[in-house]
């Protein structure tokens, strides 16, 4: 059996840690996970559902009996072991160089369009 205030703990450290790593906002954790969406591993988002599980089981009294509590523990250390791996500061410099790329890709697009028309009208 899981106890209340351990997973409650467990839930705001990975609630922190979605915020920190990924910079999802949300107030409750079905929030924060669904907005990190696809950021997240495969298996990292199956774990998120088993503690999604488990959250929702918490706040009936007998079906928190039936909760398996070393398939949470290992959920929870799943999914912070995944997000220690993301580095956030990396996670925004491809995100730029991603922008920067499409923007130099559709200028030389254009630039090469431009040659074309001067060609084509005999200016070159």
């Amino acid at each position: 059996m899981i106890e209340r205030q351990r997973f409650e703990e467990d839930v705001d450290a990975l609630m922190e840690a979605l915020r920190a790593r990924l910079g999802v906002r949300g107030k409750r954790l079905r929030t924060r996970l669904r907005r990190a969406g696809r950021r997240l591993p495969r298996h990292a988002r199956r774990a998120g559902q088993v503690v999604l599980g488990a959250e929702r089981m918490m706040d009936h009294p007998r079906l928190r009996l039936r909760i398996d509590a070393q398939e949470v523990s290992a959920a929870f250390a799943d999914l912070h072991a995944s997000l220690a791996a993301i580095d956030p500061r990396e996670r925004r410099k491809d995100a730029a160089l991603g922008i920067a790329g499409g923007i130099v890709l559709n200028l030389m697009l254009v630039g090469a369009a431009v040659v074309g028309v001067l060609v084509w009208r005999g200016l070159v």
